[in-house]
């Protein structure tokens, strides 16, 4: 059976998902470094296993209208992916991005930052984010992120082109101390 066979229309995670996340935040919570642990903890206790299954239903009095700069085609509709590794796919690096919840919120809801963060990386145009991690202390609640833009095939070819004439100079070069080798080296036999 698939992973996402339990999964409703428009929610999060299926009912599978859903209880690997708390196990994995148990095991975390039981973890020796403190931090971690105290991390998994709050997780754990703002985790709710139906909300998480519940199918997202967006208002549209309650979302905000993305606003774009002149010249821009509109907002970016692209999903952005959250990687484990360095993809394949040739890419470009936006930068870091970091998000902070705010002081005042008694509560500590990474899911929160997390979806933030993701927002974020939508709106500067990135189609992935790599190195998710917890900086600072319990208090501080940020979240990082480096930023990933795949390449269009017409950057590729771009970039390919700009680096030719380096690539080919140093071909030449090569080619040159490869002569002089020839001609200085001593007669075979």
């Amino acid at each position: 059976m698939p992973i996402n066979a339990l999964r409703k229309p428009g929610a999060k995670m299926s009912l599978k998902e859903a209880l690997e996340r708390v196990e994995k935040l148990k095991r975390m919570a039981a973890s020796s470094n403190p931090h971690e642990a105290a991390v998994a903890t709050a997780r754990l206790e703002t985790f709710d296993v139906n909300a998480a299954r519940t199918p997202q239903t967006k208002d549209a009095e309650t979302e905000p209208e993305t606003i774009t700069e002149p010249g821009e085609s509109g907002p970016f509709n692209q999903k952005v992916e959250v990687l484990d590794e360095l993809p394949v796919i040739p890419y470009k690096e936006l930068g870091e991005l970091e998000v902070e919840q705010p002081p005042e919120t008694s509560s500590m809801n990474w899911d929160v930052l997390h979806a933030e963060l993701l927002e974020r990386a939508q709106q500067i145009g990135a189609n992935a984010i790599i190195n998710i991690q917890i900086k600072g202390t319990i208090q501080q609640k940020i979240l990082t992120g480096m930023a990933l833009k795949y390449l269009s095939p017409q950057e590729i070819l771009d970039i390919q082109a700009a680096n030719k004439l380096e690539e080919d100079e140093k071909a030449y070069k090569e080619a040159q101390k490869e002569r002089r080798d020839e001609d200085w080296a001593p007669p075979v036999g």
